[in-house]
């Protein structure tokens, strides 16, 4: 049994609800290294997804990743709502994935791993990814459902009919198994995400969602798969901004107002004691940590076999 930590490195504030550049400076002090002394306590090594953006302006946290063995992967260049992949068009996601592999190779060597910002990809993803040089993506949360609580929520209606196991993933449907060389590893979900939002908001409803996501590996082999932000182990701090990111009336009740009051809960140090307690239930359960690369190669040569 295989568990996936992955991480999303942005620069996006959770007390503003927006893109902030000061928060960079604060995941680069105080973030990344109360997360990555957690880590090396239960000796896990992950997948952390950098921003084009990000690594830009920090690469000395991208160093430090590197430094604590965890894999270094990309996550698009920004991560403003209005730049999402699925929005974009073939030729402006190859540029955006140019420019972001550049900038982060330039710090840590080749990275093969992708995930997109808000996990909003199209079949133009899929091409764009295997023309710059990636073999993996996880932007595809099988079975969750998050209703209007999230930008581009129609589109990922389609989620609920993905397959749950990794596949290699379609030309012509991001949720059907096909010919590319991009192997979908989804992020862990049953209606409710498998993530740090969702273990922040409900540490009960999570509980019950991981027993149950942690029976299904154990009966189908398939891998449990964390989302994590380093920014959700900073302290709330006195700013809280509901900031507009959509015209649509709908949408800023939802995915703004609603949605950012539910991510406001159990940041900082509370953040951290709930992942411990995640950590060392899936070391007791018997899994075994893994970077995404590591996983893809197992996957790979198990086909072989």
């Amino acid at each position: 049994m295989y568990f996936l930590m992955t991480v999303d490195v942005e620069s996006f504030s959770i007390p503003l609800n927006r893109e902030d550049p000061g928060v960079v400076r604060q995941v680069h002090e105080e973030g990344l290294p109360r997360l990555l002394s957690l880590l090396a306590k239960h000796d896990v090594c992950g997948t952390f997804y950098f921003t084009g953006t990000f690594a830009e302006a920090s690469p000395e946290s991208v160093e430090l990743v590197c430094e604590h063995g965890h894999e270094v992967g990309c996550h698009g260049y920004d991560h403003s709502p209005h730049r999402a992949f699925d929005l974009l068009s073939y030729e402006e996601q190859l540029n955006d994935l140019k420019k972001a592999k550049a900038i982060i190779e330039g710090v840590a060597g080749e990275i093969v791993s992708f995930r997109a910002p808000a996990l909003r990809i199209n079949e133009d993803t899929i091409k764009a990814l295997e023309k710059v040089g990636f073999n993996s993506d996880s932007s595809v949360a099988s079975q969750r459902f998050d209703g209007p609580l999230t930008f581009g929520s129609k589109k990922k209606l389609r989620w609920l009919v993905a397959p749950r196991k990794p596949y290699m993933i379609s030309y012509t449907s991001t949720v059907k198994s096909g010919s590319s060389s991009i192997l979908e590893i989804p992020i862990s979900a049953m209606i409710l995400p498998f993530i740090g939002t969702m273990m922040r908001i409900s540490p009960s409803a999570f509980k019950v969602l991981q027993k149950c996501l942690f029976h299904e590996s154990k009966k189908t082999g398939k891998p449990v798969v964390f989302l994590f932000h380093p920014n959700e182990c900073l302290d709330i701090g006195k700013r809280v901004v509901v900031t507009r990111r959509t015209n649509n009336p709908l949408e800023y009740l939802f995915a703004d107002v609603i949605r950012h009051r539910l991510k406001l809960k159990n940041l900082g140090i509370a953040s951290l004691k709930l992942l411990d307690r995640v950590l060392v239930s899936a070391s007791d359960y018997g899994f075994e940590f893994v970077r995404v690369n590591e996983y893809r190669k197992m996957y790979k040569a198990n086909l072989v076999s």
